[in-house]
C-alpha cells in the first residue's frame, strides 16, 4: 500500500478509531516521563520522545504473569489477563526485537501460547526516531531510525503530520477501513521524512558487530571477560531492560495459588545454581561472557542474527557505567 499522511490536527481521530479496535497502549506522560501507557478517548499520544525506559516487549512478555491456578489437587490454567489490542508509537528498534523474540516463542516445533496469542491479538504501529540518544546504534544492529521489521505499520512524525506505511496484511487493513482519516502526502513531506531518517542515522556511533561476531566465534581467554566485569554489580538492570532477552524462571506462590512466570537474568549470581548447590557460572566474568556471546554468537549460530537492537538501554542503566559498545571494540582488538 502507498504512503499515507494524517495531519497532526486529527490526531484524536486517529485515537478514536485505533480505540475501536480495543485496549490501546501507547506513549503518555507520567510523573517519571514518557511511558507506555493506556490511551483513551481524551488523550493525544506524545510523539516527541526519545525512547521508552523499559522495552514494550513486557506487553507481550509480562516481568510477571500467572500460568496456573491451583488449589488442593485442582489444577487450571490461568486467564490471560488483559490483552492489547494496539500497541502504538513504539520505537522501531522495539519493534525490531519483538521479531527476535518471536522467533524463540514462537518457533515451527513449539509455540508459547501467552506470547503468541498477545502478538497474534495486538496490531503493532511503530513510530520511527527523530532524534538520536547519546547511546543508540541501531544502525549497527540490523536496525534503523525508520527501520518496519517487527511492526504492522511504521509510522513517521515529520512535525505537522504523521505518515503511515503498512508493513503486514494487518496493518494494511487498519489503514484501508479508515482510509478517509488519511490523504496522500507531499512530495516535500516524503523527503523530508527521508532527510529525518538519514540524519539520525548519521549521528549514530558505528559500531562493529560482524567484527565482534567473528572474533566472538573464535573465543576469547577468562582473562578477558574477568577484566570486563570488574565493576558489574551483578544487578542485572542490563538484562531486565534489555528488549531480546528472554529468559524467565517458574515459582509456585503458595499464598495465592499461582504459578508464576518471572524474568531472570543471566547476570544473576544464582542464575544458573543447580539443585546439588553447584554453580557452573559462579564468577562474574563466566556471567558477563554467558551474556555478550549469547547476543553476538550463539544467536548468529541458530539465528542467523545478533540479538541486540542497539537501543542503549544497558548502557544507560548500568550503575558501573559498562558499555556494550567499548565491549565489543575491545573484543576486536
Amino acid at each position: 500500500m502507498a504512503t499515507v499522511a494524517l495531519d497532526r490536527k486529527n490526531s484524536k481521530k486517529l485515537t478514536a478509531a485505533l480505540l475501536r479496535l480495543g485496549r490501546v497502549r501507547g506513549p503518555v506522560k507520567d510523573e517519571t516521563g514518557v511511558v507506555l501507557g493506556d490511551l483513551t478517548s481524551k488523550s493525544d499520544p506524545v510523539l516527541e520522545y526519545q525512547n521508552f525506559t523499559l522495552p514494550a516487549k513486557r506487553e507481550f512478555f509480562p516481568q510477571c504473569e500467572a500460568v496456573a491456578k491451583f488449589e488442593g489437587d485442582n489444577v487450571r490454567e490461568a486467564a490471560d489477563g488483559d490483552r492489547a489490542a494496539v500497541v502504538f508509537g513504539i520505537r522501531p528498534c522495539d519493534a525490531l526485537a519483538l521479531s527476535h523474540v518471536e522467533r524463540v516463542f514462537c518457533d515451527e516445533k513449539y509455540a508459547d501460547p501467552y506470547f503468541r496469542g498477545r502478538r497474534d491479538a495486538a496490531l503493532v504501529i511503530s513510530l520511527a526516531c527523530d532524534k538520536a540518544g547519546p547511546s543508540c546504534f541501531c544502525t549497527s544492529a540490523g536496525g534503523g531510525p525508520a527501520s518496519a521489521k517487527g511492526a504492522d505499520i511504521l509510522s513517521s512524525n515529520i512535525g505537522t503530520a504523521l505518515l503511515f506505511d503498512s508493513v503486514t496484511a494487518k496493518g494494511e487493513s487498519f489503514l484501508k477501513k479508515n482510509k478517509g482519516l488519511f490523504r496522500k502526502p507531499t512530495a516535500a513531506e516524503l523527503t523530508k521524512r527521508e532527510k529525518q531518517a538519514a540524519d539520525v542515522s548519521r549521528r549514530m556511533k558505528a559500531v562493529d558487530t560482524a567484527a565482534a561476531v567473528k572474533s566472538l566465534a573464535a573465543g576469547r581467554p577468562a582473562a578477558f571477560w574477568e577484566g570486563i566485569s570488574e565493576t558489574c554489580l551483578s544487578c542485572g538492570a542490563c538484562t531486565f531492560l534489555c528488549p531480546t532477552c528472554h529468559c524467565f524462571d517458574l515459582r509456585d506462590d503458595i499464598g495465592t495459588g499461582a504459578r508464576l512466570r518471572v524474568h531472570d537474568a543471566c547476570m544473576f549470581a544464582t542464575f544458573v545454581t543447580e539443585a546439588s548447590g553447584h554453580n557452573p557460572r559462579a564468577r562474574k566474568g563466566e556471567r558477563m561472557r554467558q551474556r555478550v556471546m549469547h547476543k553476538f554468537s550463539y544467536a548468529p549460530e541458530n539465528y542467523d542474527t545478533v540479538f541486540c537492537v542497539g537501543c542503549g538501554r544497558c548502557v544507560e542503566a548500568c550503575p558501573s557505567n559498562i558499555d556494550i559498545r567499548e565491549t565489543l571494540a575491545g573484543v576486536t582488538e
